[in-house]
């Protein structure tokens, strides 16, 4: 029985490689955005920190230093906010790429399977036809 050969292999290969290549690139597009993210969610931490410490404060130089770091602090977050919208839409065409790559792959495969089905199927049947031809020579054709 020959080996099942398929003859879309390189362009299925080919595709399985685009698709690694898109998860990786989604994979970087999304810990961007994390880092992000992290980077606002510290701030909001600091900001909660700042504000406990704030309430125990009496000196009117403590409590500008404070009004003045809150000030950075949203500074800081205002210029995240617009990286963290253009991290998402990177993310979120990075995820369509991801999705299209893994829809090519998934159709060569299935093409791949029945093709490997149709073949299997039709290897069966020579073997049995190969099985009766030396049954029938054997003992000549009479069945009694």
């Amino acid at each position: 029985m020959k080996k099942f050969s398929f003859s879309m292999q390189k362009i299925l290969d080919v595709r399985e490689f685009t698709k690694k290549q898109a998860e990786a690139e989604l994979g970087k597009a999304v810990a961007a955005e994390r880092k992000i993210q992290d980077t606002l969610d510290l701030i909001a931490q600091q900001k909660a920190s700042l504000i406990a410490e704030a309430d125990n404060m009496h000196d009117l130089q403590s409590l500008y230093d404070v009004n003045q770091y809150f000030k950075l602090l949203d500074q800081r977050r205002d210029n995240l906010l617009p990286e963290l919208a253009k991290a998402k839409v990177v993310s979120e065409e990075k995820r369509d790429v991801m999705r299209e790559a893994m829809k090519k792959v998934k159709v060569l495969e299935n093409l791949k399977d029945s093709r490997y089905k149709a073949w299997k199927k039709e290897a069966l049947k020579e073997d049995e036809t190969v099985i009766d031809d030396i049954v029938t020579s054997r003992f000549g054709g009479s069945y009694v």
